[in-house]
């Protein structure tokens, strides 16, 4: 019978090389880096024309994820990397603004 562990690593074994091939490949973090400049632009652009009473912030934040789904959703790799780094961002702004008050 297989271990827990043995299952995990069976199972996370084909992700292993192809998240890491994204830091390898200069071009890829490029891409990545211009798609994540992109949708923090939009992002902005969504904030400064929305109305402020209706919570620029959120939208510009949803936004800018929408943009980067959509191309993760299209199959551009780095865009993958893009939208994990700005999930991450959400969540420690979330506990920041939880500790902080």
């Amino acid at each position: 019978m297989m271990s827990v562990v043995t299952a995990l690593a069976v199972a996370a074994a084909p992700l292993a090389p192809s998240f890491w091939s994204l830091f390898d490949d200069p071009r890829t973090l490029g891409e990545a880096t211009l798609i994540a400049c992109g949708a923090i632009m939009i992002g902005f652009l969504v904030r400064r024309m929305w109305p402020r009473s209706m919570n620029p912030l959120l939208f510009g934040w949803v936004a800018a994820t929408a943009v980067v789904a959509a191309l993760a959703y299209a199959g551009v790799p780095s865009a993958a990397l893009v939208l994990w780094l700005f999930i991450g961002a959400a969540v420690l702004l979330g506990i920041l603004a939880v500790v902080l008050g």
